[in-house]
């Protein structure tokens, strides 16, 4: 939270309030596509490789965003079929630690990525204002009480911060 009070990401600045409903599933997607083309054009080596210790891989940062998608599309439909659902953590760093995405290849996660924006995005377009208002407790970094629409907008920030971090990491690597 900003000192004005307006919530905001202290790494890359993003605001969720910015970030209208009818906004949601394209930025999504965008940010989702920029990250697949990302892999595509990037040798496997330079996706796999982490360009500082503590710092996750340009594929690695991948297929966080491809879970991430697919975990917040289940938490939308929690949000319509239970009464202010507290949602499960879904343990993004051990995803990392425990090897999950250590067999994972370029051109097949650049692919699930498609896959996963737009099976978000369709999912959330079908959401009307009533239902995007519904409330839940969202629980990064911290349980918060939030609304269906504030699951949108944390995915967009999620496609977005994560391409910048894609970007960057390939920056670093020339390529």
């Amino acid at each position: 939270m900003s000192p004005g009070g307006v919530e905001s990401c202290p790494g890359c600045g993003f605001v969720w309030a910015d970030v209208p409903a009818a906004a949601v599933g394209a930025r999504v997607v965008a940010g989702a596509g920029a990250i697949a083309a990302a892999l595509r054009a990037s040798p496997e080596a330079v996706v796999t490789t982490r360009p500082e210790p503590g710092r996750w891989s340009a594929l690695e940062y991948a297929c966080h965003l491809r879970d991430v998608m697919y975990a917040q599309r289940d938490r939308l439909v929690l949000g319509l079929v239970e009464d202010d659902p507290a949602f499960r953590p879904m343990y993004r760093d051990h995803r990392v630690d425990l090897g999950l995405y250590a067999t994972d290849q370029a051109a097949i996660v650049a692919d699930e990525l498609a896959l996963a924006g737009g099976l978000f995005a369709r999912t959330f377009a079908a959401l009307d204002d009533a239902q995007l208002a519904r409330p839940c407790v969202y629980g990064y970094p911290a349980p918060t009480p939030r609304t269906l629409l504030w699951v949108g907008q944390q995915t967009v920030h999620e496609a977005e911060h994560h391409r910048a971090d894609v970007e960057e990491n390939l920056a670093a690597a020339g390529s």
